[in-house]
């Protein structure tokens, strides 16, 4: 029976549930931050949601939303951007913090979620930030008489190079497996690629899905000399230099030893790939 009881109440929760409409954007004054402010719709609830600091811009997410209010339904934005009204010296200092931890000036910062309570005066006495993630930032702002935490994501929006379809282990990447589509840079795990023309002849290391974003570490570059392939060789006797051609059976990098074979004699030898590509004969086995 109780049982039942709560299945009901559970049922008819989710469906009585009230949907609420969320603003596209808002422009707010320093202070406490409630569900009224960001709704169409009029809501009584004195639980706060963030604590508005002068000159920062905040986004509010529904994820963060249903957390706090699950007895409402939301709809309309993703998540609401809020601009705070105020001097943006507060936002300055905490940016120049931020950039030195994440290694660049040259990047947007969201308030995402907030610890602590509203300070009367908004400077800070000491300025403390630890990196979470690649993208999120903690930034601990200790007041004379009370301390705010920031969990702020950073962003920054470039054209990266992307996958058009799933490529292969070994498969060589040609212009049109490729596009550039616009991503989050702090989002990329890895040093991405900003131009079609730094991929395209790179041979894939993995077996790659669509829509991937390309980083160093999942391509590499052709080898220098690729099996059938005939090179010029020699063999270096000091004073005497012994030229001839052979024919590489397996490929190989500039510095690396591949086995080949030499075209006239059809001996095969061992070879350090140089710049040409040449092969130096180091072995001819008999």
């Amino acid at each position: 029976m109780k049982v039942l009881l709560v299945l009901m109440v559970l049922i008819s929760s989710f469906l009585f549930s009230e949907t609420l409409t969320l603003k596209e954007t808002l422009l707010a004054s320093p202070g406490v931050l409630f569900l009224d402010d960001i709704t169409i719709e009029k809501v009584e609830s004195e639980k706060s949601l963030m604590i508005l600091l002068p000159g920062l811009e905040y986004l509010v997410t529904r994820d963060l939303l249903r957390t706090k209010f699950p007895e409402y339904d939301f709809t309309g934005p993703e998540s609401v951007r809020i601009t705070v009204e105020g001097s943006s010296s507060l936002k300055n200092t905490v940016f120049e913090e931020i950039g030195k931890k994440a290694g660049t000036e040259d990047f947007e910062a969201f308030v995402v979620k907030t610890f602590g309570t509203l300070p009367e005066k908004f400077e800070p006495q000491t300025i403390r930030v630890t990196k979470i993630s690649k993208n999120l930032f903690s930034v601990f702002l200790r007041f004379p008489e009370t301390y705010v935490t920031l969990n702020m994501l950073l962003r920054k929006e470039r054209n990266v190079v992307v996958l058009k379809r799933n490529i292969n282990v070994g498969d060589v990447i040609k212009e049109e497996d490729v596009r550039l589509e616009k991503k989050n840079v702090f989002e990329i795990y890895g040093e991405p690629f900003f131009d079609v023309s730094e991929v395209v002849g790179k041979i894939s290391r993995r077996y790659l899905k669509e829509g991937t974003v390309l980083t160093a570490d999942m391509v590499k570059d052709p080898p220098d000399v690729v099996k059938g392939q005939v090179v010029p060789a020699y063999v270096d006797m000091g004073s005497i230099k012994v030229t001839t051609f052979v024919e590489v059976l397996e490929n190989g990098y500039l510095g690396e030893t591949v086995r080949a074979m030499n075209v006239e004699s059809r001996k095969y030898v061992f070879g350090r790939v140089e710049r040409g590509p040449v092969l130096r004969i180091l072995e001819v086995v008999e």
